[in-house]
């Protein structure tokens, strides 16, 4: 049995052709809409908040860089799925104000009790703005403040510029600095993958500030950098874009089952390296490498895994939270990513969006925030 019973998307980025569909929805016979649409429209924050607001159905969703739809991606335009479900939805906002740990506890802890602590709630999407700046501290007090492990699968939403702006929907409109959760009708099942190895020995974290690394083995940590993938390649910093050469190698920090959790460097400054998610201090960090094919591989693999433990009498709904710089690393032939889940995903539909930082729980049940990563969640 299914849980979702329409799907309308479009690639074009009108707000007429947005309204039009929106309305499709809502006579749809559906109780819940995931609403998902693209940076590039641009549509007015004042008619979206409008439309939003007088939707009678439980809507929430994101604006992200693009959306993926079957093996398809969709670089502008929108997409709805309508569930039968009237969905739970719960809405953090203002993290950025925030700021110590005992006050993101009792932030959390309030919000939970009102919400009984989620019981007999256990499965979960999240949609996030993903310049929130302590969205780790967010998760982890998540975990440790509920008294039930929990599924949770999301990516952040926003846009490739880094800019804060609105992003998550809700029927109370759009939201910057926000993080939804969406409890989920049925269990999630989960499948996390990278492909990404490792180029060069670990280095030393010697300082570091959140997601600011300023030095590597105690020297400044961009000549480090820059200095290790010029010396073993033929790639050369002086005169090209940070960006062009650094979503080559990534960052990996290993976790406590030796998985690599990958950290995206993202920016150059102070011969520091700005990276998206945080790098503690004293730790060991690997610099990573990854060929095309071998991120596939990755994807095609934890998506045959996750489908294979699913029940044949399950049509399941597929979300997939995969991180933009795969897609800018893998340029023209990401779709070959696509695919091989769609070749996997035989039923049910299959939908996603190309997040800026993924959210999962690891193989000790702790929810992390990941980079450059695919996390493939069915339900």
């Amino acid at each position: 049995m299914a849980t979702e019973l329409f799907t309308w998307y479009t690639v074009s980025d009108t707000l007429n052709d947005f309204k039009s569909g929106l309305s499709l929805a809502q006579e749809s016979g559906a109780e819940s809409l995931l609403v998902l649409t693209c940076s590039l429209n641009n549509y007015p924050e004042e008619e979206l908040n409008a439309l939003f607001t007088a939707c009678p159905l439980k809507l929430f969703g994101g604006i992200y860089p693009m959306l993926t739809l079957q093996g398809d991606l969709i670089k502008q335009g929108a997409l709805i799925i309508g569930f039968k479900e009237t969905f739970d939805v719960t809405l953090f906002t203002q993290l950025n104000h925030v700021t110590t740990e005992n006050s993101l506890e009792d932030f959390i802890t309030s919000t939970l009790q009102e919400k009984q602590n989620f019981r007999g709630q256990d499965n979960f999407l999240m949609f996030y703005d993903a310049l929130i700046s302590n969205i780790e501290g967010f998760i982890d007090c998540l975990f440790e403040c509920l008294d039930h492990g929990i599924k949770i699968a999301g990516g952040g939403a926003g846009n490739l510029d880094f800019i804060q702006r609105q992003c998550v929907f809700t029927n109370s409109g759009i939201h910057s600095d926000a993080i939804l959760l969406v409890a989920l009708p049925r269990a999630l099942h989960t499948s996390v993958a990278h492909g990404w190895k490792t180029f060069d020995e670990p280095f030393l974290v010697s300082e570091a500030q959140g997601q600011t690394v300023q030095s590597l083995n105690y020297q400044p940590a961009y000549e480090v950098y820059c200095q290790t993938i010029e010396n073993a390649t033929e790639y050369t910093f002086k005169d090209t874009d940070f960006f062009e050469i650094a979503k080559h190698f990534p960052l990996g920090i290993k976790d406590i089952n030796n998985n690599i959790i990958v950290r995206d460097p993202i920016l150059a400054k102070n011969n520091q390296l700005q990276c998206f998610g945080n790098i503690p201090i004293n730790s060991m960090v690997y610099l990573l490498e990854g060929k095309i094919d071998t991120l596939v591989a990755s994807t095609e693999k934890a998506a045959a895994t996750l489908f294979s433990n699913l029940t044949k009498t399950t049509i399941p709904t597929t979300m997939i939270f995969d991180c933009i710089s795969r897609a800018l690393f893998m340029e023209d032939e990401f779709e070959k990513e696509l695919n091989v889940i769609a070749e996997q995903c035989r039923s049910g539909t299959l939908f996603g969006v190309l997040s800026l930082g993924e959210i999962a729980n690891s193989q000790s049940g702790a929810i992390r925030l990941l980079n450059k990563s695919i996390v493939i969640s069915s339900w």
